[in-house]
């Protein structure tokens, strides 16, 4: 009993302590949800490119010759793993856009959640394959990191400003008669 009376006082110590912001404006200049379905639409495109990309380069890895093929090959298995993640991303990012035109809240909730999760593995997973070019890339791994904590506060803020406002769908409308 005590321990749930001490998590529950530290929670809400946590929660009182910490403030996320509500923002009302995307890069403020768009309005909040068109300028997330703007994000969502760049983003895909951006997803489908890499991921074109990525398959081509292992396409050539395993048609290249076997000396090539030797010094590639450690390569190989986190090439597999990023196409894996970026698919993963794709089917996501889809949701994502899903859930903006049809004011979905649940699905959003869930896009939200995965890009908090995404966003931590994906971070400690460039910060350990970070090569002998340590500075450049850490600037652009923490840039990248902070660009989605910003993209965290945006969805978040639509949620809030969408269960706010009632313009909230947790499920498929039917009729109830």
């Amino acid at each position: 009993m005590t321990t749930s009376i001490d998590t529950i006082s530290l929670k809400n110590k946590v929660k009182d302590a910490v403030e996320i912001p509500l923002l009302t404006r995307c890069c403020f200049c768009f309005p909040l949800r068109k300028g997330l379905i703007a994000f969502a639409y760049i983003n895909l495109t951006l997803t489908v490119i890499v991921t074109c990309f990525l398959s081509l380069y292992i396409s050539y890895i395993r048609n290249a010759s076997e000396v090539e093929q030797l010094t590639l090959a450690s390569e190989y298995a986190r090439l597999i793993t990023d196409v894996v993640a970026l698919l993963i991303e794709l089917l996501m990012a889809v949701t994502f856009i899903i859930a903006l035109h049809r004011k979905h809240v649940l699905l959003m909730k869930v896009y939200l959640y995965f890009e908090i999760v995404y966003s931590i593995f994906g971070f400690v997973y460039s910060i350990a394959f970070l090569t002998k070019e340590t500075a450049s890339e850490l600037f652009l791994e923490l840039f990248q990191l902070m660009l989605q904590v910003y993209l965290v506060i945006l969805i978040r803020s639509s949620i809030v400003k969408m269960e706010r406002d009632g313009s909230v769908k947790y499920s498929r409308e039917s009729d109830h008669a």
